[in-house]
Formats: C-alpha cells, structure tokens, sequence
C-alpha cells in the first residue's frame, strides 16, 4: 500500500474512532482539545523531528516552542475568561508547586540558565494545562474523554509510522543494526511506556463499562477499547514479538494490573492497605536510588527472569559513567534542565536510565526528595478518594505503582511536562 494511502485510512480511522468517543462524553467544553493535544503531544517525539529540523539539546526546537507556547496562552486565555483562580489551584497543591518554585531558583546555579529557564517554562504550561482541566465542571470526565483521544491517536499513528514511514518509526543501534520500534516516541521505551500506560487505563476503563453493562447506551465503545488493548499489546511486544522487548516496563505493567485486580478484592472485603502500599512504594524508591551508586541489582535472578544480562542491558555502565557528575553536586544537582547537553547524550547516553539518578543529576537530593514527597502525598490523596468510593482512585494507585517501578531502569521522573508525571500532577489538582 503506498504510504499516503495509509496515512489517509489511519486518519480517517482515527477522525472515526475520536468521534464515537466525543459523542459518548457529553457534558465538555471545547477545552477538552487543548488537553488532548497537550497529552499526544507529551507522548511525542516532538514537531520539530517531523519537520526534519536538525537541531542540537542546546538550540531546542522552534515549531515546538511556539506549539507549546500557544497551548499556553490558550489556555491561560480560557482560565481568564473562566475567572478561575490559578493562585488557589497552587496553592491547594503545595507539594507540587513547592517543586516548580525550586524548580526555577535552581536556575540560578545551573551552567546554562537561558536553557534552563526555557525547560522550565514548559513545566509552567505543564500547570497552567493542568489548572484548565480543574476548570471543568467535570473534569475526571473531561481527563477520561482527552485520554482516550490521545490512546485513539498515539497507537494508529505509531502503527503508520513503523510500517510506511520508518525513517519516523524505527531507529537501529549503530553496531549491529538491529531495528527499534520508536511509533511517535522519541526511543523504543517511549514508545512501550505509552502502550503499558493505555493498557493500564483501558483495563481500568473497562472494568467500569463492565459494572455499568446493562445501563450502556452503546456497547461498541467498548469493543473499540478492547482492539486498542490488544493494538498496544502488538506494539509492546516489538519487532521481535516478545513481552519482554522492554523489560521494566512490562515488568511495571504486569505488577500494575495485578494490584488493581489486588486492590479491587482488597476494597471487597474491607481490608485496609494504604500503610503497606505506602511502605512497599517507600521500598521500591529506595531500591531505585540505591541502585545507581551502589551498581548492583538486589534481585540476582531478576536480570535472567526479564531476559537481560547482568548489566541490564549496559545500565549499570551508563550509572557508572554519571555517578561522578552526581556527586559533584549531589544535594542541589546541576540545575533544572542544566545537565544533560548534546555532547553528554553523545558520550554517554540520551539520559540516565534511571529516573531517580536523572532528578539528582538536575536538582540534587533535595529536588529528589520533594518529588518523593509528592508522590506520597499523591498516594495518600488516592485513598482517600478510594475510601469516598471514587473509582479514578483504582487507576491512580496502579499507575503510581506502574511509574515508581519503571523508573528504576527509565525516565519520567524529574519534571512534569513528561505524559506519566502531568498525568500525576493533573490526577493531584483535581483530587
């Protein structure tokens, strides 16, 4: 099939299927686009690379700044308009805004300020996007409806660009050649990470058409989530059709999924676990800290168990190679944004491999501690939602559980414009 072709039956695929579902959530505003937007673009590789702009770590992207920047002031316009108030928003969330002012301050001590303060202003609009969404009158709902979107979008699209537009899609190691399936991410854990999280909400949302069966206006909604779990399994497995093409996050994803079934008997039968869930997440933080400057891996079986040598595939190297530039300023970090530059990605890696070690490489220990706190905070607004019976809570427990896994050998930690972290930091305002 000729690639336009493709390019012409996915759209038009994706246009229907986008549709159905914004004809099934009733009740939103035109804002629910902005969000949409803000999430499949957070899922991306970014414009820039489309528009085949060869661009540097330092100089950033154009096309992508003013889309960023637009989405911004759009939304920034519509909250205005809405008279929401921004102020109270933060400061109901402290913990969060707390990181984004320490954020900005550590400017001050980073190599490269003008960059810095660039990156920052992404994570600005990250709140200000999130802020909008706590506008709604509905806005569970409104997240619900602008996630399905971006699944509905980011998996056909990434099918498209594997399979007609490979100079989009693929990438292959420099030695052996081997092909990676990249979709509209940025590498090939990107790529996974966006089919584990749509698994991981699409399971979820099921479980509610499930519980709602009898009362459905339409059952074909459903079986359109139940091809989109099975299209983000496909893309899981990648070009070697094998569960364990990214290890950790299938790893995560499977924990994640039998938690929720854990969690859903738990809640049945009146067993309390909000203790045990808070020291297990505290453990398996502590392990992914530990980790890096210890170079070696607690569970000895693990590696063979995930089909991965004992280095994890040359993790342990890439934490070796990063713990010096750690330790030179380990309780503040190099600044937000400041570290990572084109010659490092080149030398050593594209980041750390390690979300933890990422966030202490750009803001120390005491950036790593604050997100750690937010994260606890998170996990004790969750139950206390899932004690009101409330059924996002069930997601938002599974996916925290899901992310504090996947960032011992990932990133998508440190900041909160990245897809998994503005997920958090949005669940936070609304909750």
């Amino acid at each position: 099939m000729p690639p336009y072709l493709a390019l012409i039956i996915v759209l038009s695929f994706i246009s229907c299927v986008i549709y159905i579902e914004h004809k099934r959530a009733k009740n939103q505003s035109g804002a629910v686009w902005i969000v949409f937007l803000w999430i499949l673009y957070s899922e991306s590789k970014g414009l820039g690379t489309f528009f085949n702009i060869k661009t540097t770590v330092e100089a950033g992207s154009l096309p992508d700044r003013l889309f960023i920047l637009a989405l911004g002031i759009i939304s920034l316009l519509i909250l205005l308009k809405r008279q929401y108030s921004i102020y109270t928003i933060l400061k109901l969330n402290g913990k969060a805004t707390v990181i984004l002012i320490y954020m900005l301050i550590s400017i001050l001590w980073s190599k490269y300020p003008a960059i810095s303060f660039r990156r920052w202003g992404r994570e600005a609009i990250a709140f200000i996007i999130a802020s909008l969404l706590c506008s709604e009158k509905y806005p569970i709902k409104m997240l619900i409806s602008a996630l399905k979107k971006a699944i509905y979008s980011a998996l056909p699209l990434s099918i498209l660009l594997i399979k007609y537009f490979p100079e989009y899609g693929r990438s292959y190691r420099k030695l052996t050649g081997e092909v990676s399936w990249e979709g509209i991410a940025s590498q090939k854990n990107g790529l996974v990470m966006i089919c584990s999280l749509s698994i991981l909400f699409l399971c979820w949302s099921l479980t509610q058409d499930l519980r709602n069966w009898k009362t459905l206006p339409s059952k074909f909604p459903v079986f359109i989530d139940v091809f989109f779990v099975m299209l983000a399994f496909y893309l899981m497995m990648g070009p070697r059709r094998t569960l364990t093409y990214s290890a950790t996050s299938f790893f995560a994803l499977i924990v994640g999924l039998i938690f929720f079934i854990f969690l859903k008997m738990a809640i049945k039968y009146g067993i309390s676990i909000e203790k045990k869930f808070m020291l297990i997440a505290i453990f398996i933080i502590s392990i992914g800290i530990v980790m890096p400057f210890s170079g070696k891996i607690p569970i000895k079986a693990l590696p063979k168990l995930l089909n991965r040598n004992e280095t994890l595939t040359g993790r342990t190297e890439i934490w070796n190679s990063l713990i010096p530039y750690a330790n030179q300023n380990l309780l503040l970090g190099h600044g937000f944004g400041g570290f990572w530059t084109t010659a490092l990605r080149n030398e050593i890696a594209s980041h750390a491999h390690n979300g933890y070690l990422n966030t202490i490489l750009n803001l120390g220990l005491c950036g790593l501690l604050l997100f750690i706190i937010f994260i606890l905070d998170f996990i004790k607004k969750s139950f206390k939602l899932l004690r009101s019976e409330s059924q996002i809570a069930f997601f938002s427990l599974s996916l925290i559980l899901v992310l504090i896994i996947r960032n011992i050998s990932e990133v998508s930690l440190g900041e909160f414009s990245t897809y998994s972290t503005w997920l958090l930091l949005s669940l936070s305002f609304i909750y």
